[in-house]
């Protein structure tokens, strides 16, 4: 029976020490067999953007507008000249959506640890002693209850031209089930495993982990490689700093 399996970390330390044993063991780690989203309130669920948009509805009704929602943006892309490469592939063009605000059924991942942290904590911030805690999931890739892309996709769209994606280790599930979010699936598909692990962190520990995460690398400046991640990267160091010298309560 599938389930989904739980990791408490203490503080930022222990998940920099444990994450990678906990996931595989004495073995090193392995890009691409898991992958990694950051929520900034482990509260929050594994539901799309759409989903949350329309959950008050039926599903029938869900799956109806969806379709509607998809056909209406080709036409809008197709009119407005943007590429038949992104207007002809249903997966292109809905990456293409999620780029540009469209609410879809797509939800972001990356292959790296450290980057879906880094959005935790990043959501974190913005709600600065409001959130107890913060959530790194991983998606088992291996697991059979992904076997079945009719109801759970794994997209991996092309990175070429896209920078915030090839930065970012950009992965997405695409939800094609009547389910509202991803742990429904896993519960009622009767596969075996453990598809999804939850990793909690406390969220006040974004002051240690975020400057740690820069010094790694994994910053917005990086992960927006444009004037706007450079601006926010700004803006977080000094906010960082500033709850260091103890300017911000």
């Amino acid at each position: 029976m599938s389930n989904i399996s739980h990791a408490v970390f203490r503080s930022w330390t222990e998940y920099k020490r444990d994450l990678i044993p906990e996931l595989f063991g004495g073995a090193p780690f392995r890009s691409g067999r898991y992958l990694f989203r950051g929520c900034g309130d482990a509260d929050w669920s594994l539901m799309s953007a759409f989903d949350r948009r329309f959950q008050a509805l039926p599903s029938d009704r869900r799956a109806s507008i969806w379709q509607r929602l998809v056909q209406s943006f080709r036409l809008a892309c197709t009119e407005h000249g943007v590429p038949h490469r992104i207007v002809g592939d249903d997966n292109a063009l809905i990456a293409f959506g999620q780029h540009h605000g469209l609410p879809t059924k797509l939800l972001d991942w990356s292959l790296s640890p450290y980057v879906a942290t880094f959005f935790a904590f990043r959501d974190a911030l913005a709600h600065h002693g409001e959130i107890e805690n913060v959530a790194v999931w991983a998606l088992d890739t291996h697991c059979d209850v992904w076997a079945d892309v009719s109801c759970v996709q794994i997209v991996a769209p092309p990175a070429v031209k896209n920078l915030r994606l090839r930065n970012q280790a950009g992965r997405f599930t695409l939800c094609r089930t009547a389910h509202l979010s991803l742990e429904e699936h896993v519960y009622e598909s009767g596969a075996t495993g453990a598809p999804l692990m939850k990793m909690i962190m406390p969220a006040s520990d974004a002051s240690h982990a975020l400057p740690d995460l820069d010094a790694m690398g994994v910053s917005a400046a990086h992960l927006f490689p444009d004037v706007t991640g450079l601006t926010e990267s700004v803006i977080m160091r000094e906010e960082l700093a500033s709850w260091s010298d103890g300017d911000v309560s």
